[in-house]
């Protein structure tokens, strides 16, 4: 009983705080009372203050800086911004091969009068981010990050407003999404190679329960069904490298790839693949596979050109992400209204 009494107290306590940060006495970026100012105001204990706080941190009210304290995070919904300020957000580094299509994508909204403040954390857990995501000053195009909206559950309403996600699924239908259109980029891959005679066309995707991967598959077996292959070999032809291997382990990608092909090689004439490709080119030489003569590979990827080989690429068109994403908040920056959330699917580009 003691248990829950005490969680009782920290989340009443945590309401009363959260009032008054909702009520305006404290705005965005100020300093919030200290934990033992807070005990004396309201008579409780140390514990049961620190655990309130941990709460409103947890729900995006505040953020703790190590030594100095907590510092306000909320504003309102409706807060209106006069200038066009924006964050890119990303997990990725410049060492990463991605990087060029991001400055070409800050260069894009820089050149429509966009002052582009481009942050990069760790593994891309965007916990760290709260500020800036609720800044009243600015807004937040998100790219190959970690989302956990509980995070923002107090600014959700401005965050709603100002942050779009590119490359993935928001998770959230408030939040604008803006992906590839994984039908048209299958349907271009299989005709491709039908129109060199490949009928058999396996796919190679990342991990089977990622939702992108999941609409990749479902375009591939439509198609691939309406071309007269039997559910069986449909399964056959699909690999799916799960999240064991999604460590970047060469050796553990290059092996689970060596093994499907060892059972699977005469059943195939061509490879859509999206996730590294390089190995797979490596694993068609342990299992005596000639490219492009006994199997023919086409990579789905943001480069024009994969390792050291010449396999022929479809562009992925991430640019013309962000060239969606300039048009999203030009929009809702203008009318100072939120456009409807959805997602935006972008057509893949050419294949060189």
């Amino acid at each position: 009983m003691s248990g829950s009494g005490s969680n009782i107290k920290r989340v009443k306590l945590k309401e009363l705080l959260a009032a008054r940060i909702t009520g305006g006495e404290f705005s965005y970026g100020d300093r919030f009372p200290g934990l033992h100012q807070l005990c004396q105001q309201y008579n409780t204990s140390y514990v049961t203050v620190s655990r309130a706080m941990k709460l409103l941190e947890k729900e995006g009210y505040v953020q703790a800086q190590n030594g100095v304290g907590y510092f306000v995070c909320y504003v309102s919904p409706d807060i209106v911004t006069t200038r066009k300020v924006v964050n890119f957000i990303t997990g990725l580094t410049d060492a990463d091969s991605k990087w060029q299509i991001i400055e070409q994508g800050k260069e894009l909204f820089e050149n429509a009068g966009w002052e582009v403040k481009l942050l990069t954390i760790p593994g891309g857990d965007l916990s760290s981010c709260v500020p800036q995501i609720n800044s009243p000053d600015a807004y937040s195009v998100l790219f190959f990050t970690r989302i956990n909206w509980e995070n923002f559950t107090a600014t959700f309403g401005h965050v709603a407003r100002r942050v779009v996600v590119i490359g993935q699924l928001s998770g959230n239908a408030d939040v604008c999404s803006i992906i590839s259109d994984e039908y048209e980029t299958i349907r271009r891959c299989i005709e491709y190679f039908r129109s060199r005679k490949r009928f058999k066309t396996a796919i190679i995707n990342a991990v089977t329960g990622k939702e992108l991967d999941m609409l990749r598959t479902a375009a591939w077996r439509s198609i691939m069904t309406s071309h007269g292959c039997t559910l069986d070999l449909l399964n056959d032809l699909c690999c799916n490298i799960e999240d064991e291997f999604l460590n970047d382990d060469r050796n553990l990608i290059r092996q689970k790839y060596t093994s499907w092909l060892r059972i699977n090689k005469k059943k195939i004439d061509s490879v859509i693949i999206s996730w590294s490709p390089d190995c797979f080119l490596e694993a068609c030489q342990d299992t005596a596979v000639k490219v492009p003569e006994d199997i023919a590979v086409l990579a789905i990827a943001r480069s024009s050109k994969v390792g050291n080989s010449d396999i022929p690429i479809l562009d992925h068109n991430l640019f013309g992400h962000f060239q969606c994403a300039l048009e999203i908040l030009e929009e809702r920056f203008k009318t100072g209204r939120k456009t409807p959330a959805a997602w935006h699917f972008i057509p893949p580009g050419k294949i060189c």
